[in-house]
């Protein structure tokens, strides 16, 4: 059993070296894709099925994304974990998806954990990316739910959102490295997104920025943003106006901090070394509070290379590695 789980790990972590590059749909004639499922709240979601399940089932949250749970990434992900047996629930999570921070996104994770909870033949894990990892960990800390779930791994999660925002290197009055200028230009795009119409933006401008978040992370080089902020959007201060709007979001609901003691499952925390969208000591916080639990759970901390900010960086052996230890919960390895 040990052996056939080592196989299935090696098999996922093969296919995750090719997340993000070009999308040949191979997989998918591996895997039954059931697309716009719709849950009894309303809220819609894709089920990828494996056809030699291991009975296990993860749902994979997204992070802030324009396609959301169509992002040709998400499928990517949910195709390899379906062709390593493991099925995959991707939730649409239309708030985050947009740069919004709405408790309705946490409530659907904790109606689709509800549907696909563990039994004595099916484990369930939850997996989210960037500020969704923060909301898999909200929700697997829930006193009604935290019994249903067996893992939760997260890629670049956020420990305070609300603390992000207030803190964050990228609010300087003028950001001074270039790491402080990508992360200060991808906010005010992402304000932009969500609230052109109120900072008097033309939609033409704001459809060029459309079309430079979307690859933000992975084509465009650091000159290119900052002579595109300083061309296209310095006048309107974009990051301000999105600041003060999310101030009034849902944030504390939707941040671990000084929740996570209701974790009863094993935790995996992955994190980019270089990530300037939500910095690695983020991640380290966490780490910290599962810690201080009064019966800390089994939970793990990669702080690493392998990744940016969720997005593939250069692959070396070692952290290769380190990388399959950091998913061997997804089989129940020890």
């Amino acid at each position: 059993m040990k052996i056939t789980a080592l196989v299935r790990l090696m098999s996922l972590v093969l296919r995750l070296r090719s997340v993000g590059g070009p999308d040949t749909s191979a997989d998918a004639s591996h895997t039954l894709e059931i697309r716009d499922l719709v849950a009894p709240s309303g809220g819609r979601y894709h089920l990828f099925m494996p056809v030699s399940p291991a009975g296990i089932t993860v749902i994979a949250a997204h992070g802030v994304t324009l396609d959301g749970y169509n992002d040709f990434r998400v499928i990517q992900f949910a195709r390899a974990l379906a062709v390593s047996g493991v099925a995959c629930v991707l939730p649409c999570l239309d708030h985050i998806a947009n740069g919004s921070f709405n408790t309705e996104d946490l409530e659907l994770i904790g109606e689709l954990i509800g549907m696909y909870q563990q039994s004595e033949t099916n484990r369930l894990g939850l997996i989210g990316f960037s500020y969704a990892g923060s909301y898999v960990l909200t929700a697997a800390a829930r006193e009604e739910l935290a019994a249903k779930v067996s893992f939760v791994i997260t890629f670049g999660a956020c420990y305070s959102i609300a603390e992000s925002f207030q803190v964050s290197e990228s609010f300087k009055p003028l950001p001074e490295t270039d790491l402080e200028w990508d992360r200060y230009i991808h906010f005010a795009l992402v304000g932009v997104h969500r609230f052109y119409r109120e900072m008097g933006i033309p939609s033409h401008v704001a459809a060029e920025c459309e079309n430079l978040l979307r690859d933000y992370c992975s084509h465009y080089s650091n000159e290119f943003k900052r002579q595109f902020y300083q061309s296209r959007l310095a006048s309107y201060e974009p990051l301000e106006f999105y600041r003060t709007r999310v101030e009034q979001d849902s944030l504390d609901q939707l941040s671990p901090k000084g929740k996570l003691a209701g974790i009863k499952c094993r935790v995996s925390l992955i994190h980019g070394i270089d990530d300037h969208m939500i910095p690695a000591q983020e991640s380290r916080k966490i780490h910290a509070e599962l810690n201080l639990a009064p019966r800390p759970t089994g939970s793990g901390l990669l702080v690493t290379g392998l990744i940016g900010h969720v997005h593939p960086g250069p692959i070396g052996l070692f952290e290769l590695l380190q990388f399959v230890r950091s998913l061997r919960l997804i089989f129940d390895l020890p």
